[in-house]
């Protein structure tokens, strides 16, 4: 059995990714059903993360074609 402590440590880190991030998904997430706004953070999260590494900071090319392998 996965260890509850360690999912519920996840789901809040990736809310706080959703709720953090310049983009605009606290005002989106608002219009989804309370039950559903963890799984999509989840997904925000990720995605996310994959543009960040795509576009962000001053890293080569190269760099960010092996944070995105790295990220799938």
């Amino acid at each position: 059995m996965p260890n509850t402590s360690r999912i519920q440590q996840a789901y809040v880190h990736c809310q706080t990714i959703a709720n953090e991030h310049y983009e605009n998904f606290p005002t989106a997430s608002l219009l989804l059903k309370k039950s559903l706004r963890p799984a999509v953070a989840v997904i925000y999260a990720f995605a996310r993360t994959a543009d960040d590494f795509a576009d962000e900071g001053d890293f080569t090319v190269a760099e960010r074609l092996t944070m995105l392998d790295e990220w799938e």
